[in-house]
């Protein structure tokens, strides 16, 4: 009897809490559009309690270009053959698109909106793809030549060669073509802070929120081969170097919502 009592008692407090609050369990439905460092996306969110709420939804970050002007590594030949390119034109974009299910954490709900949140991003792992403009010919056949080179003199052998990102070194195919991918963990776990309700009291409300996505150290693929770092050291590829080495992606999003019911 003790026992069924404490149960009508807590019941009765979180009914009382609820109706405080004015957000009960799961009974409203937010739908919100938002944009911010992501991209755009849209989503919906519920209370799981007056201090929870649950978002699930969808962002992509837009197809803008990137046009990193890569150099060329300098090689010559043990037989007296020099090969050097000033730079060579790269076209690519972002291809960032990402499912994503956040919790907020909202400790002091009668006085603010501010929240902590908690969640997963999901996607493919490709964050940008990029892509010479015309074909390398000259490269890919100064490699063959390097290929033929090290079969005569084993013991001096000479190592590709390709353009400069970073300390990466993308080597063309044998067309002279090269598709550059950086990839991260297809799962993305998600920290941050904001202010805002995922589920807002009446029925518009505004979301901010400051984080960061951690997707690991990316890994560069060229031509659907993983490339390992080198010690070239070059400075070209802008933005695109960047983007390869960093661990996490910084979030700033705002988020306008509208309560459903």
């Amino acid at each position: 009897m003790k026992k069924i009592l404490l149960t009508l008692a807590c019941v009765l407090m979180q009914a009382s809490a609820s109706a405080q609050f004015g957000l009960r369990i799961l009974n409203h439905l937010s739908v919100g559009a938002e944009i911010g460092t992501p991209g755009w996306g849209v989503d919906v969110a519920v209370p799981f309690t007056p201090f929870f709420d649950v978002q699930a939804g969808f962002t992509m970050l837009p197809k803008f270009s990137l046009s990193p002007s890569l150099k060329m590594s300098d090689v010559t030949y043990a037989d007296g053959q020099t090969l050097s390119m000033s730079s060579v034109g790269m076209s690519g974009h972002p291809t960032m698109k990402e499912g994503k299910l956040l919790v907020n954490f909202m400790p002091l709900t009668l006085l603010s909106g501010f929240h902590i949140t908690a969640g997963i991003y999901i996607g493919s792992g490709n964050i940008i793809e990029m892509r010479n403009d015309d074909p390398l010919t000259e490269l890919a056949a100064a490699n063959q030549a390097i290929d033929a080179y090290n079969e005569r003199h084993p013991d001096a052998a000479q190592e590709h060669i390709g353009l400069k990102l970073g300390h990466y070194l993308l080597e063309p195919d044998q067309d002279g073509n090269i598709v550059a991918r950086a990839c991260v963990n297809k799962v993305k776990p998600y920290v941050g802070i904001g202010f805002g309700r995922a589920v807002p009291k009446g029925r518009i409300g505004l979301k901010v929120d400051l984080g960061c996505i951690i997707w690991g150290k990316p890994s560069v693929y060229c031509n659907d081969v993983m490339v390992s770092t080198t010690d070239i050291g070059d400075l070209s590829g802008g933005l695109t170097k960047v983007i390869s080495k960093m661990p996490v992606y910084p979030v700033l999003n705002v988020r306008l919502c509208g309560r459903i019911f």
